[in-house]
């Protein structure tokens, strides 16, 4: 009995809903091997040979997805920044939402710290590094860098809208906090660093609630960043 063109039909778009599933867990494996690449050997030792290996995909497989290393580049950079940012909000959501601004200055901290101690954020300090002395690596990061920090500020300002009111103190708090833990998270501290780190963000802690509380902010600006 012939086949139905309904039945054909069908069995045509089940597989071809089947082949791009196939393709994008293909893609995704061969991102994911680009990033354990970075953290395990660096930027610079990594290869698309090496990445189609720890992927355990062919070389043909890999050019058809990327026919390029910048192309590889550049989409394992935005996979990279998806990822942070998931890592990112799942980390700070576990704020509790109705603490004072105070309480979850501190909770927002230790989220933070605990994302900065990720392998994903190994991955992009390697390539931050890398670009330094790599333009078109650096040309990559840019803009990608840009829309990430767009997308951290606006989480931050929904999970603390009061900070959002503080104008220019808003965005120094937010400095602070970053280069200070995001310092710590490179740094090369050996002994006792659970506690030299704890002790660092409770400080850090103490400073945002000067800075949140200065009653007058042209002064607390001047004061803190130093200006005359």
């Amino acid at each position: 009995m012939a086949r139905t063109p309904a039945k054909t039909g069908k069995k045509a778009r089940d597989q071809s809903g089947w082949q791009a599933k196939k393709s994008a867990m293909t893609k995704d494996a061969i991102l994911d091997a680009a990033l354990d690449c970075f953290i395990t050997i660096g930027y610079a030792s990594t290869t698309t040979a090496k990445i189609a290996d720890r992927a355990s995909v062919s070389r043909g497989a890999m050019l058809h997805h990327f026919p390029s290393k910048t192309e590889l580049i550049q989409a394992a950079v935005e996979y990279l920044h998806g990822k942070l940012l998931a890592l990112y909000a799942a980390n700070i959501e576990k704020v509790t939402h109705n603490l004072p601004v105070d309480e979850r200055n501190r909770q927002g901290l230790q989220g933070y710290w605990k994302y900065l101690s990720s392998d994903l954020f190994i991955a992009y300090h390697e390539l931050c590094v890398a670009g330094r002395t790599d333009p078109e690596l650096q040309h990559i990061l840019e803009d990608s860098i840009a829309r990430f920090d767009a997308n951290i500020t606006e989480s931050n300002i929904h999970l603390f809208p009061e900070w959002a009111e503080r104008g220019e103190l808003f965005e120094m708090a937010m400095d602070i906090t970053k280069f200070v833990m995001e310092g710590m998270a490179v740094s090369q501290i050996v002994s006792q660093k659970e506690r030299r780190v704890q002790r660092m963000i409770e400080y850090l802690g103490d400073r945002l609630e000067e800075i949140f509380h200065s009653v007058d902010e042209d002064a607390a600006i001047h004061r803190h960043s130093g200006r005359k």
